[in-house]
């Protein structure tokens, strides 16, 4: 059941297979390294998802971000995180992410072996979304040199974890 964030015109609800191509479309529009239709397939399929349904210019309702993460044994990593270009500054990614955790701690209710650990890993060069996960309490634990592809070269991954 979708909810709204903050009183404001957007609404956070799990994803679904039915989502696929206004994923694809927020991928290819917003990504610099769109997963494309397969692993988005895939990850809906497989992985834990939300949506964030906005309302667009014309008064539409549209997927303006969307957040897959995976769980095995005691650890969740956000696979992938992607908010629309005209709905950035806006707090989305924040709701997003709290709203994982929040899913998290709902579901380590009864479990033999409860996640407690949040994993992730980001371009080195992705400072905006460095500092996000930073002020939601994640630290930075290692580093993979040369690990993703750039215009400008190789970069490292920066990983991070949260412990819940």
């Amino acid at each position: 059941m979708p909810h709204p964030i903050n009183s404001s015109p957007h609404y956070i609800r799990s994803a679904s297979i039915e989502d696929l191509e206004a994923i694809i479309s927020l991928d290819m529009d917003s990504n610099p390294h769109p997963w494309g239709k397969n692993l988005i397939k895939d990850a809906l399929m497989t992985r834990q998802n939300w949506v964030i349904e906005s309302y667009d210019e014309q008064g539409s309702i549209i997927v303006s971000a969307w957040l897959t993460a995976s769980v095995l044994f005691e650890q969740s990593e956000l696979e992938l995180i992607v908010v629309g270009r005209a709905f950035r500054r806006q707090g989305l990614a924040k709701e997003l992410m709290t709203h994982w955790f929040d899913a998290i701690k709902l579901q380590n209710i009864g479990r033999e072996q409860p996640v407690s650990e949040c994993l992730l890993e980001v371009r080195e060069s992705n400072l905006g979304a460095i500092a996000l996960y930073k002020s939601l309490g994640f630290e930075l634990m290692g580093r993979r040199k040369n690990y993703y592809q750039s215009e400008q070269g190789n970069e490292a991954a920066l990983l991070f974890n949260l412990t819940i």
